[in-house]
């Protein structure tokens, strides 16, 4: 099984220049946390991720690198309105800004092997895009999940019982 049996299809992407408001607006409307940016030849430049905007979002006193584990931020205060400016004003920019640059991500291609897939995603806490060279240009033509990894290994085991689950089953 490779992630052209698992991916996504049906694949949102966005032109740099679009602001992080539409943006937000297209994943809240379809329901998905990444979105592909694509330039105007229709080539790959990286990811636009709720993950990102998230830490765009916190105070700059806690974005610290991401090797620190269990930093306490009680120091910071909990204004919603700080946040709401904050939102507001990125929510102005374009999504350039905030890119998962392509050279910093995991890719994967539609005939990755699982046990690849499931490596690359271990590194990458995000949705691989799934992309083709065309033409010198990495196109985007779906992404995956952990999810959908997870769900299409299990769906497979329910589907598929080995023989000893078979004989336990009739006994």
């Amino acid at each position: 099984m490779t992630a052209k049996n698992i991916m996504s299809n049906e694949v949102y992407s966005i032109p740099p220049e679009l602001t992080v408001s539409e943006a937000v607006l297209i994943m809240a409307k379809n329901k998905v946390h990444n979105l592909p940016v694509v330039n105007q030849e229709g080539s790959f430049i990286g990811l636009f991720s709720l993950r990102r905007l998230t830490r765009a979002l916190m105070p700059m006193a806690a974005q610290i690198g991401e090797d620190i584990m269990d930093f306490q931020m009680a120091f910071i205060g909990d204004d919603s309105d700080d946040y709401l400016r904050r939102l507001k004003k990125m929510g102005e920019q374009p999504v350039c800004e905030l890119l998962e640059k392509k050279k910093k991500l995991r890719c994967c291609n539609p005939d990755t092997p699982i046990p690849h897939l499931l490596q690359l995603l271990s590194e990458n806490p995000m949705t691989l895009p799934v992309l083709v060279l065309k033409e010198e240009k990495h196109q985007v033509v779906g992404m995956v999940s952990t999810w959908d990894v997870l769900t299409k290994i299990a769906l497979s085991l329910y589907d598929n019982p080995t023989q000893e689950e078979n004989v336990d089953a009739t006994s």
